[in-house]
């Protein structure tokens, strides 16, 4: 389902959660008024009890979105500081003396033409790294790894590449293990069953007109579904319409490295 609607737009993505939770509540507030069945819980011990729902309810949704928007900014970072790094190395490699400089350029600018138009998309499609770009970065670290410098400025150079190559592993890795959704499927299960909890105690509220609870009712789902649309949108930091923009890294190549 999550998939499905990650290919859809944006504002196609509040539209559909919004109708969706208010096709439920509505239909459950419409069973309610039917039945008599609103202000079934009345009385200070009910008061108490919604009140406290009220706390648990709001420290999960602000706990799970706040740790899903830091993550997904961190991914955000990390791929500018993979852009950084891959500047840095080329300047760096294109100052090796000319036998090693033949050998590292085209193997980093082969690499780095790997990450940019096929791993990235390879992210996107299918949630993980792609083994050609691995296998070009090891080709590249063992080309750099058998470089013996000859002199101190020589030996400077090389000490700075092997630090900027490892720096740039340790981001790569950040941003591979990144890539998987942050609310695992158990989580979201819980959402699910706690906010239909909440909606639930919503519509046994004693507000005797109906429209008038209809219409709160309707507000407060509405709200419910663009925080449960964001959280769709921001769990995957390389997939739908709110996916980290990696075109720059395409400028970097293009500009810099080819």
């Amino acid at each position: 389902m999550v998939d499905f609607l990650l290919t859809l737009p944006r504002f196609a993505i509040i539209i559909i959660l919004a109708v969706v939770f208010n096709i439920v509540s509505q239909t459950l507030l419409f069973i309610l008024h039917k039945y008599s069945l609103r202000g079934i819980f009345k009385g200070q011990n009910s008061d108490i009890f919604v009140s406290s729902l009220n706390i648990v309810f709001s420290l999960i949704i602000a706990f799970v979105f706040i740790g899903v928007w830091e993550s997904h900014s961190n991914v955000s970072n990390i791929v500018l500081k993979e852009s950084e790094l891959i500047v840095d190395i080329n300047t760096n490699i294109n100052s090796y003396a000319d036998t090693q400089r033949k050998m590292a350029v085209p193997a980093f600018r082969d690499y780095v033409e790997e990450v940019v138009y096929k791993e990235y998309d390879s992210i996107h499609i299918r949630n993980k790294p792609d083994v050609n770009a691995v296998a070009k970065l090891n080709k590249f670290n063992n080309i750099i790894l058998a470089y013996e410098p000859s002199t101190n400025g020589q030996l400077a150079l090389h000490q700075e590449i092997l630090k900027l190559v490892s720096e740039y592993k340790n981001i790569r890795r950040d941003r591979c293990n990144n890539n998987e959704p942050l609310i695992a499927n158990i989580l979201w299960d819980i959402l699910i069953f706690i906010t239909f909890l909440y909606v639930f105690l919503l519509c046994l509220s004693d507000i005797e007109k109906y429209k008038v609870h209809a219409f709160l009712v309707f507000i407060f789902t509405f709200s419910l579904s663009t925080i449960f649309a964001l959280l769709i949108l921001y769990d995957r930091p390389f997939s739908g319409p709110q996916a980290i923009d990696f075109t720059f890294l395409k400028d970097v190549f293009v500009n810099y490295i080819k």
